[in-house]
């Protein structure tokens, strides 16, 4: 089970039928396989990463990915807390986003560039310690992954 949430009714709409499509694979793959399961479709839920419509300790996994940038730096810090309040404790935080300055050096004169595609808060993004957010929510930082221009960290909630 698993729940979507973004702010945008446009791509709710594409994720709902890539869930959709997902299934049927899944399924006609189980058929084949002479194994099956039953696979719930997602919950899709418009909202703000930075005020999330769910219950404190309600999830045991949040995920989020590609928003970071697009974020103030003061709303990534709300969104951090607020993916530390849902999260159940014992539980794993998941953020994929673009590198960071100093990530992979050979590319840092060049990253502020994609801040010229009207991406405003991509410049303070790259620069921003992003951990920082998390472990003043209360989340202690595990793992940090680097593959090509992407990043992925990872926080746990301790009990």
């Amino acid at each position: 089970e698993y729940t979507a949430l973004d702010l945008s009714p446009f791509y709710l709409d594409a994720a709902r039928e890539n869930d959709n499509y997902w299934r049927r694979v899944r399924k006609s793959s189980e058929q084949q396989a002479a194994t099956s399961r039953d696979i719930r479709p997602a919950k899709f839920v418009q909202g703000q990463a930075e005020n999330l419509p769910f219950d404190s300790e309600s999830f045991d996994a949040v995920i989020c990915v590609y928003l970071f940038h697009e974020l103030p730096r003061e709303v990534r810090s709300k969104v951090a807390s607020e993916m530390a309040r849902v999260l159940a404790p014992g539980g794993t935080v998941v953020l994929t986003d673009s590198i960071q300055r100093g990530d992979r050096p050979i590319l840092d004169e060049r990253l502020g560039n994609f801040g010229n595609f009207n991406e405003p808060y991509y410049d303070d993004y790259t620069q921003d310690f992003l951990v920082s957010h998390f472990e003043k929510a209360g989340l202690r930082p595990w793992t940090k992954s680097v593959r090509s221009n992407t990043k992925s960290l990872s926080f746990l909630k301790i009990d």
